[in-house]
This record gives C-alpha cells, sequence and structure tokens, in this order.
C-alpha cells in the first residue's frame, strides 16, 4: 500500500499526524498517536537518522484553504499541565518557533506528507488547555515587509538584526535573590550604574525576560516569569540568570555601551523641521 492509496480508501487507512517544533537549534517532535512512533532515517530530506517522536494530547484545528491570509491560522491544543506548552504563557522575547505538521498513515511509516507549516505567535489559556495560536507561513509573505524610517533613534532592535551584536558577548551571570511582583533582585545588577540594564534582558534556564527598569540591585521585568519565581521561593534552590545590557536607542549609548556606532541605525543630525515643507518631521 501506498500513502495515496490508503488517503481514497474508505476502510484501510490510519492516519497520524506528526509535530515538529523548532527554536534555533532546539527541536520538539510529537505525535497524536497514543503510543510514540519512530520514523525511518531518509523519510525527511532533512533528518538522515530515525526520529522518535512523543505520544502527546496535542490536538489542531481544521486546516483552511484561503486567499485571505488572516483565515489560515491554526489553533494548537495541549492539556494545560503540558510542559512543553506551558514554556509559551510567560514572556518569550524575539525567539520564533516554527512549526511543521506532517500527515501519514501508520501502515508506510516511510511516507510522509507536509501537511502545514507556520510558527507560534501566543498562547493562552482555556480552562484545562493551554491553545497554541499559530499563523501560516504564507500570512508572513504576504505581510508588507517593515520600511526603515528615518528617525534621530535607532530603528534597529538591540541583539537582533542590523544591530549586529551578539547577545552572548554581553550577558553577565548572577543569582536572582528576591523577588516582589515584578521586581526582581539581582547583586550583580549594582556593579554598573542605575538604567545599565533597562531595555534589556534577563535570561533563566533560556527563556528571556524583558527588563523595564534598573535601580541598584532591583531590576524590573515587562511580565511575570513563573520558572524563576519558583526557584527564588525554594531556599533550597540556587536562581542562576544571566542578565544583558538595554540601550535607549541613542547614538552615545551605541558608542559608549557597546561601540557600535557602524551599526547605528538613527540619523541624530536631521533638522528639527522639515526644510522642504516647515512642518515637523519627527
Amino acid at each position: 500500500m501506498t500513502y495515496d492509496l490508503l488517503e481514497t480508501s474508505t476502510a484501510e487507512g490510519r492516519p497520524l499526524f506528526l509535530y515538529r517544533f523548532a527554536e534555533g537549534s532546539e527541536i520538539w517532535r510529537f505525535t497524536s498517536r497514543a503510543t510514540d512512533w519512530v520514523v525511518p532515517g531518509g523519510t525527511l530530506a532533512d533528518e538522515p537518522d530515525d526520529t522518535t517522536w512523543t505520544a502527546s494530547a496535542l490536538s489542531h484545528g481544521n486546516v483552511i484553504q484561503s486567499g485571505d491570509p488572516r483565515r489560515v491560522d491554526l489553533g494548537l491544543t495541549f492539556p494545560l499541565s503540558d510542559a512543553f506548552a506551558r514554556r509559551y504563557l510567560g514572556p518569550r522575547g524575539s525567539a520564533i518557533t516554527t512549526l511543521t505538521i506532517f500527515r501519514g498513515h501508520e501502515q508506510v511509516p516511510d511516507e510522509l506528507v507536509a501537511h502545514w507549516k507556520g510558527r507560534i505567535v501566543s498562547a493562552r489559556v482555556e480552562g484545562v488547555r493551554i491553545t497554541l495560536q499559530a499563523e501560516s507561513l504564507f500570512t508572513a509573505m504576504r505581510r508588507q515587509g517593515v520600511r526603515a524610517r528615518y528617525q534621530r533613534l535607532c530603528r534597529n532592535v538591540l541583539y537582533a538584526g542590523g544591530c549586529g551584536l551578539d547577545i552572548a558577548d554581553f550577558l553577565v551571570s548572577g543569582t536572582a535573590t528576591a523577588r516582589s511582583g515584578l521586581q526582581i533582585t539581582v547583586p550583580e545588577a549594582a556593579e554598573q550604574p542605575d538604567g545599565w540594564y533597562r531595555g534589556g534582558v534577563l535570561r533563566h534556564a533560556g527563556v528571556p525576560g524583558f527588563i523595564i527598569g534598573h535601580v541598584g540591585t532591583t531590576l524590573t521585568l515587562a511580565g511575570r516569569m513563573p520558572g524563576l519565581e519558583t526557584e527564588i521561593d525554594d531556599p533550597g534552590v540556587t536562581a542562576n540568570v544571566e542578565i544583558a545590557p538595554g540601550c535607549d536607542l541613542r547614538r552615545d549609548t551605541c558608542t559608549g555601551r557597546f561601540g557600535n556606532l557602524l551599526n547605528f541605525g538613527g540619523f541624530p543630525d536631521i533638522p528639527g523641521r522639515n526644510p522642504f515643507g516647515g512642518s515637523s518631521i519627527i
């Protein structure tokens, strides 16, 4: 039997779905079956070795074919206790998780078809379930690209894109010793002047959090980090973190703090008023 024959059969098909999530160098593989599934090496062009796909109580909605990119998003449902899905409930920073769904049949494990491809854009809790919302690859392709802006401040995102800086070169190891709401106490933060880490990153167990305030040893986060909070509250565990400085997007900061003037994306010397029409260009 072949995949095509099983797809058209009214009784013999035993379809299965495989879900591959990828974020940087990390890959997670799940299957809709009740037990784990092994895909022979070479079945997928980018996976030459045998791979094991973990059984999961995961399901997805209907795949819609439409000319309107706003209507082809896909929802994926996990149990509330699922550790993989729960990581999306906290701050995600700029990390992008791609999703590829493969469809196959149990009788022909070496034949798979790419059923859907996109990326995870949001997560929410619905009762006893976690729903991840995924955006189709074609939605991103049809979206209007971001245009460069003529402005005084840098238009680049820190540690990404045109900025050119590698966050690994600026991370400082530290220990989170206390918390109050969104405020985290990190003694190592006091080694730099107030505001140094504002707009920067606090990373714990690979999960980044955005820092919106820095005074002395206190860092204020933009959102909750449940994993970090659990470790801080446990007296028997040391909450190890890494912190990276922020940027206010000004030329002097780019030069003095990062030595990155060549990648500065702003135009700080533009006139305050439009010389052609007299109106403000800010």
